[in-house]
C-alpha cells in the first residue's frame, strides 16, 4: 500500500514553481497525494491522480481570523485522512500541522523556503513579527525535517534555533518544461517590434521586488522594454510611476500563468530581472527560483549584487550582478549584455544540470 502524503500550502499549487516540481516528483514514485490549498471558491481537483482539496479565500475571513480559521481547516483534515507524511510549504502550514502531531504520529517536513519571520510583509511590523517567530520557535522543535534554498539559510536556522534541527537543502530549480516547452511570442502578443529589447521579470508585484527601480531606469533607456509576469498588491504602483515617468507605453503586464506554462514566456526576453532589494534578512538571503528560469530558458540575467544570487550567477557566468539602488550600475549591465547576449548564454549540457531533480536526502526521507 503506497505511503499518504498530504501537502498543505497556503496558496494555488498550480501557480508555484517548487510546489509543482515536488509533486511531479512524488507522483513519480507513485504514492497517495492530497493537498490542502487556498483558492478563490472551495473546490476539489483532480492532477494526475493527485486530489487538491481548495480553500476558499472567502472562508478564511478576514487579517485577524483567516490564519486561526485555515489552521481549524488542517488538523480536521489532517484526522480525517491520517496522512502517513505531512509537508508543509510555507509556516503558515507547519504551524497547525506540528500542532496536530501530538494526535496523529506522522513525519513532518517544513518547507522554509523562504525566512518567514523576516519576509518584507512584516517589515514595519514588529509585533506581528514577535508573533510569527514566537509560533515558529515554539512548533520547528516538532518538526522532523526542514528543507531550505540555500546553504546561508540552513546557518541562519541552525544559529537560530538549534544546530539539533535537521536540514536539508532543495534549490529552487525549474522543471523539464524550461528546457522544452515552445515559445510564445511577446513581440506578436503586445506588437513589440523587432528593434526593441524586451526585459522580462516573472513573480509576486511586492515591495522590494525591485520593479519600480527598474521603471525609473527604463526611462533612460531608448529600446527597452519591459513584460511584467504575475500579480501582487504592487502592479497599480507600479503603473502609477510609469505614468509619472512617461514611460507607460514602454511596460507590459501578463496576469499570473500556471507554472506549467510559464517556460513559454520566459524563452522570448533578451534580458530576466531580479533587482530584489535588500529590506529584510529574507531578501538579502534570497535565491529566487527566477534565476534559474531564466538561465535553463536561455536568457542572460540582471539581479542585485546580493550573497546568494551573486554566488549563483557569477557560478554559472549567466548574468551581471549590480548595485540595487544604482541606475547607472544597471544601464551599463543592459547595454553590456544586449552587446554581446551569447556570453551570458549556457551551454545546454549546464541548462540541463540545473533542471530539478530528485533530492536523494529527501527521497530518503521520504522512503524512511
Amino acid at each position: 500500500m503506497p505511503k499518504k502524503i498530504l501537502i498543505i500550502f497556503w496558496g494555488d499549487p498550480f501557480f508555484d514553481g517548487r510546489c509543482m516540481n515536488l509533486l511531479e516528483q512524488l507522483l513519480n514514485a507513485n504514492y497517495n497525494i492530497k493537498i490542502l490549498c487556498v483558492g478563490n471558491i472551495s473546490e476539489t481537483k483532480n492532477y494526475k491522480g493527485a486530489e487538491l482539496h481548495f480553500i476558499s479565500q472567502k472562508k478564511l475571513g478576514n487579517d485577524i481570523t483567516k490564519y486561526f480559521i485555515f489552521f481549524k481547516y488542517v488538523k480536521k483534515f489532517i484526522i480525517e485522512n491520517k496522512p502517513h507524511i505531512i509537508i508543509a510549504f510555507d509556516l503558515y502550514s507547519m504551524i497547525p500541522a506540528a500542532q496536530s502531531k501530538t494526535r496523529h504520529n506522522a513525519r513532518l517536513i517544513y518547507d522554509s523556503r523562504e525566512l518567514y519571520t523576516k519576509l518584507a510583509s512584516l517589515n514595519k511590523r514588529p509585533l506581528m513579527q514577535k508573533i510569527w517567530s514566537y509560533y515558529e520557535r515554539k512548533n520547528i522543535q516538532h518538526v522532523d525535517n526542514t528543507i531550505v534554498t540555500a546553504e546561508i539559510d540552513k546557518q541562519y536556522l541552525h544559529k537560530l534555533y538549534s544546530k539539533n534541527i535537521s536540514i536539508i537543502i532543495a534549490k529552487n530549480l525549474p522543471g523539464n518544461n524550461f528546457l522544452n516547452t515552445p515559445t510564445k511570442s511577446l513581440r506578436n502578443i503586445f506588437c513589440i517590434s523587432e528593434d526593441k529589447n524586451i526585459l522580462m521579470y516573472q513573480g509576486k508585484f511586492h515591495k522590494g521586488r525591485g520593479i519600480r527601480f527598474v521603471i525609473k531606469c527604463l526611462a533612460h533607456m531608448k529600446k527597452a522594454v519591459l513584460v511584467l509576469i504575475g500579480d501582487g498588491p504592487m502592479k497599480q504602483g507600479y503603473l502609477k510611476e510609469a505614468i509619472n515617468l512617461k514611460v507607460e507605453h514602454k511596460i507590459f503586464f501578463i496576469d499570473a500563468v500556471k507554472y506549467n506554462d510559464l517556460a513559454s514566456f520566459s524563452k522570448d526576453a533578451q534580458i530576466g530581472l531580479s533587482m530584489i532589494q535588500p529590506i529584510t534578512k529574507s531578501y538579502e538571503h534570497a535565491l529566487p527560483n527566477k534565476l534559474f528560469e531564466y538561465a535553463v530558458s536561455g536568457i542572460p540575467t540582471i539581479c542585485s549584487n546580493l550573497i546568494t544570487m551573486k554566488e549563483m550567477v557569477n557560478q554559472y557566468h549567466s548574468g551581471i550582478c549590480v548595485r540595487h539602488d544604482s541606475q547607472e550600475d544597471f544601464i551599463n549591465a543592459y547595454h553590456m549584455i544586449i552587446k554581446d547576449p551569447s556570453q551570458f548564454i549556457l551551454n545546454e549540457e549546464i541548462r540541463k544540470s540545473l533542471l530539478w531533480k530528485e533530492n536523494n536526502k529527501l527521497k530518503e526521507i521520504l522512503n524512511d
